[in-house]
């Protein structure tokens, strides 16, 4: 190590885990202060600084050791995050969903066809009932942790699902909004249409980002808990 035992170790448990920024600087933090109090704690029972230090980091544990703990809360807030925004976005943006068509100067009974329907109610249902099992899994990720065998597991089955579901659902979305301006032409350039495009794209983007970190940080835990059972 350097001249700093703790600041050497808390910057190498910095570079090896990956997940939400302000949980992963909360835990760092964290790690810093109970190496910092325990180096305290050593130097009291007469031990010089820097021995103290060197001792509180390696009571502490290696980061082989400690790092699989950490990853593995990280995964799981960034799958509690996915869940929770599609849970809070999707019941939104179908409820804002008619203000898209406000005053337009169509209706939107001229010239539907049946799939348009179709494609209508799909987007509608599925997205309440993707919202109601986001629910659920936030639940899994609080009070129903304690029966999960595997949580890092779990998380990785949330984001893969998150994944393929928002895939699926922003096709058949896409799907509504080209009918739309096929069979209304104005609605291209209809300010409350675009708009409200603008959003409904931002926010599946922004789901799409969540789950796929989700995935990707659910990896890598089982990658640093493979590692530390080699």
């Amino acid at each position: 190590m350097g001249a700093d035992p703790i600041g050497d170790y808390v910057t190498g448990l910095a570079a090896a885990l990956r997940g939400p920024s302000r949980t992963r600087a909360e835990m760092i933090t964290e790690a810093r202060h109970s190496l910092e109090d325990a180096a305290a704690a050593f130097e009291d029972e007469g031990l010089e600084p820097l021995d103290a230090r060197h001792r509180a980091v390696r009571e502490f544990g290696a980061h082989g050791q400690v790092v699989p703990g950490y990853q593995a809360e990280l995964a799981a807030q960034q799958g509690r995050r996915t869940a929770m925004w599609i849970a809070l976005a999707l019941p939104l943006v179908n409820v804002l969903e008619p203000l898209m068509w406000w005053d337009s100067p169509w209706s939107a009974a001229q010239h539907a066809s049946h799939l348009y329907w179709v494609l209508v109610d799909h987007f509608k249902y599925t997205s309440f009932l993707a919202a109601g099992i986001a629910a659920l899994v936030v639940a899994g990720f609080s009070w129903g942790s304690r029966y999960l065998r595997d949580g890092v597991r779990y998380t990785r089955v949330v984001g893969l699902g998150a994944v393929t579901f928002l895939g699926l659902h922003g096709l058949v979305g896409a799907a509504v909004f080209g009918l739309s301006v096929y069979q209304w032409p104005a609605a291209a350039t209809w300010p409350p249409v675009l708009v409200g495009m603008t959003v409904n794209t931002a926010a599946f983007g922004y789901a799409g980002l969540l789950a796929v970190r989700c995935v990707q940080f659910a990896r890598t835990a089982l990658r640093n808990r493979q590692a530390a059972i080699a």
